[in-house]
């Protein structure tokens, strides 16, 4: 067995064709001390965005664009739900089988094995979770420059968006379930046994790494442009100076809120080109993936729950008069 400082001799090679995984044991290492780790810090994610989709579902009825405008808070629900499911397949597929755990038992899986539909959901919501994000920010960034747009206008632009991002991300992940599923050994600073799952359709296809690659990097520019132009405009509307305390505690959750998506989204693509160009480091990016990916889902959630004036009640003071009764 490799120790994990050596290459395992059959690195970035699916794993069903070495019957030496069939007995395979699990050891524990550091990498599954990562993943429990993660998967404790994504349990309030969840909490937290669950909270906020009922306190949504509950209060359609109520008027609270003066809080919080009923677009820009439906776009982040999509946005922080479709990456909650992207994480979860992300342990699913990636993060477990990492610590070779399930090594065994998926070498033993069938080729048209249900894997193949869970990677295919897995690239799928990969896609959503970008497409969405990239939607708050455009309806957080439009609502600053038309705020008396009528509702109607926010709403088309809406369903557009998410009628576009529903084919796009079933297009460009429906490949995956014609294609046979398998795993595939991880190189250092993974330990032999570690894998993680995929198709035979990911698996080598330089195409798609490069199509994931721009996509991404589109996003990310995008990402960039739409919050320089929000910092930019609440310098002119000076928003921040003139408005009520709980208007200016709500546009700064948002504008914090857009900052804590674009570090980690920058962060992500330079670890991406670094992979391209130090192809020997491809499993250190992997590593170091994860926690990228959960800083900006996890911090998100819960940043926006805790902060955001809209999940906190209003404590109007009364005042009783008590008049002394006349002696009859």
């Amino acid at each position: 067995m490799a120790s994990p400082t050596e290459h395992p001799p059959n690195a970035y090679l699916p794993i069903d064709t070495y019957p030496d995984y069939q007995n395979f044991s699990y050891h524990f290492d550091y990498v599954s001390i990562i993943t429990v780790a993660t998967f404790i810090c994504f349990i309030p994610t969840v909490i937290t965005t669950t909270n906020m989709i009922i306190f949504y579902q509950k209060n359609l009825s109520r008027n609270f664009s003066k809080e919080i405008h009923p677009y820009v808070f439906k776009s982040f629900l999509y946005m922080q739900s479709s990456n909650i499911i992207y994480t979860t397949l992300d342990f699913f597929l990636v993060r477990i089988p990492s610590t070779s755990l399930v090594t065994s038992y998926f070498y033993s899986m069938k080729p048209d094995s249900i894997i193949r539909y869970v990677v295919a959901a897995f690239y799928g919501y990969e896609y959503l979770s970008q497409l969405f994000t990239v939607l708050f920010c455009f309806i957080r960034v439009l609502v600053l420059f038309n705020p008396r747009k009528r509702l109607e206008m926010y709403d088309f632009i809406f369903m557009i968006w998410l009628f576009l991002s529903l084919v796009l991300s079933f297009v460009a992940s429906f490949p995956h379930i014609k294609h046979n599923s398998m795993g595939m050994q991880l190189d250092v600073p993974f330990q032999y046994g570690a894998m993680f799952l995929t198709t035979t359709f990911a698996y080598g296809n330089s195409i798609q790494t490069i199509g994931n690659g721009i996509f991404s990097i589109i996003v990310t520019i995008a990402i960039v442009v739409m919050t320089s132009l929000m910092v930019s405009k609440l310098k002119t509307l000076k928003l921040m100076n003139n408005s009520s305390n709980r208007k200016r505690k709500a546009e700064k959750t948002l504008t914090i809120t857009m900052f804590i998506i674009l570090i980690p989204a920058i962060f992500t693509q330079v670890l991406a080109i670094s992979s391209l160009f130090a192809t020997s480091f491809s499993c250190y990016i992997i590593l170091a993936r994860p926690i990228v990916l959960d800083c900006r889902v996890t911090i998100v959630s819960c940043y926006f729950f805790l902060t955001h004036p809209y999940f906190k009640k209003k404590f109007v003071s009364q005042t009783i008069t008590i008049r002394p009764l006349s002696n009859c």
